[in-house]
């Protein structure tokens, strides 16, 4: 009897200590329910007083700006070669050195095509004096027309002579294609060279080739006479204005970029070739466009959201859109949103 009145009791006792806890946890839920509510009252109200974590959507007009590595390059290269075999008897430029186009530069020995050309024009001058002795006669018919005509032909022939011996001899004075100046002298007094050896390294300076390469998507952004910045390590502070004279029709092959030249005047060869730069333009116009924060973004593999904020008491709303390349620290927006709209700065 006893035993049975224990029993009794404990159950009473753990039903008890049920019911208790019950009530607590939901007590406890109930005030854990007031205190978000609270914290979320007071974000808003955070929200609402702090007006510089939300940005207002509104149109603008923005110019989009590239930058590129640039390569200053000569206007003009070129190794000049012996248009004759020979060996070298005179070097009359150095390294650094200007030249006028048509300067001499290296000599060859000229000994033999001398005297080539002397036979060839002595030759000539004899058979100019038979021919005009031959014409007389064949007025006065003391000789046929053929005859004379047989003078004429020889004379014709020594005549060419002479000019290849001519052209010959001056080959053997290696001249300047261009004007511009000696980068590199490639042969010394006494060397043989061969027909086509280079024998001196040249450019022209007093123009520059301004060289750098763009993407397909802002090629179609560099019509010649379009004016780009260039900004040069060697001249700090100074800023050039290069216009493009010529874009590639293809792009190159490994990196599928498109070669770009523009043309910098340099009469008072004040800058030198081999020079690297930076070049800026302006590639992209945006007109009435709506800008948003990279801040407000929230980028989502491929896609994007923002955090929209509404007029009512409900809170920020996940919106997707569509941006496009950053510009800045701020995407264009394709979709999604409109003018007005503002969004929470995250």
């Amino acid at each position: 009897m006893l035993a049975r009145r224990s029993k009794r009791a404990i159950l009473a006792f753990l039903g008890l200590s049920i019911v208790v806890a019950v009530m607590l946890a939901a007590v406890g839920r109930y005030f854990d329910s007031v205190e978000q509510k609270r914290r979320l009252q007071e974000e808003k109200a955070q929200l609402k007083e702090r007006e510089d974590f939300i940005f207002t959507v509104e149109p603008r007009t923005v110019e989009r700006e590239r930058r590129y590595a640039a390569a200053v390059d000569p206007w003009l290269v070129a190794d000049v070669p012996a248009e004759v075999a020979g060996r070298v008897s005179e070097v009359k430029v150095e390294t650094g050195s200007p030249a006028k186009a048509g300067d001499p530069l290296v000599l060859l020995d000229d000994e033999i095509a001398a005297s080539d050309y002397r036979r060839a024009e002595a030759k000539l001058v004899e058979l100019q004096r038979l021919l005009g002795e031959a014409e007389t006669l064949g007025k006065n018919r003391v000789v046929s027309r053929t005859q004379v005509e047989a003078v004429r032909a020889e004379t014709r022939q020594a005549d060419a002579e002479e000019d290849a011996t001519r052209a010959r001899l001056e080959d053997h004075t290696i001249r300047a294609p261009f004007d511009g100046s000696v980068v590199e002298r490639l042969v010394q007094v006494g060397e043989a060279v061969n027909i086509n050896q280079p024998v001196v390294r040249m450019v022209d300076t007093s123009r520059l080739r301004i060289v750098f390469y763009v993407n397909e998507r802002d090629v179609d952004s560099f019509p010649a006479g379009t004016k780009v910045q260039l900004r040069l390590s060697a001249a700090p502070g100074k800023v050039f204005d290069v216009p493009v004279v010529n874009v590639a029709r293809a792009s190159d092959e490994s990196t599928r970029l498109f070669r770009v030249e523009g043309e910098l005047a340099n009469a008072d060869l004040a800058l030198r070739g081999g020079l690297t730069g930076e070049m800026t333009a302006k590639v992209g116009l945006y007109e009435n466009q709506l800008f948003i924060p990279t801040a407000c973004v929230r980028l989502e593999g491929s896609g994007a959201t923002v955090l929209r904020v509404s007029t009512g008491e409900g809170g920020p709303e996940s919106v997707r859109v569509r941006v496009g390349e950053e510009l800045d620290g701020f995407y264009p927006v394709l979709e999604g949103l409109s003018a007005g709209d503002r969004l929470l700065v995250r």
